[in-house]
């Protein structure tokens, strides 16, 4: 029984990492361009969730927000030697 639970909870997420940690040259075009606006939208909404508050955004903030805008640069380079403008 705890066996079963146990792969019942380690399949599912074995294959999000297998998709999720896919490298962005072996996207397809149509992942590339889905998970770049998925990341730009999550950008804008960090953005917009720290710059609610009167203060100058927190160091853990300004950390998550250049993770993200570094994953959105490798993503435009990628998209720019496909032939796509983001």
């Amino acid at each position: 029984m705890k066996l079963r639970n146990i792969l019942l909870i380690l399949i599912p997420l074995l294959l999000f990492a297998c998709t999720a940690l896919k490298p962005v040259d072996k996207l397809t075009d149509e992942e590339l361009i889905d998970r770049y606006y998925k990341t730009d939208l999550n950008l804008y909404m960090v953005k917009r969730a720290s710059g609610s508050t009167e203060s100058d955004y927190s160091s853990n903030d300004a950390d998550k927000i250049k993770k993200i805008e570094d994953r959105l640069t490798i993503m435009k380079q990628e998209m720019n030697k496909r032939g796509y403008m983001p």
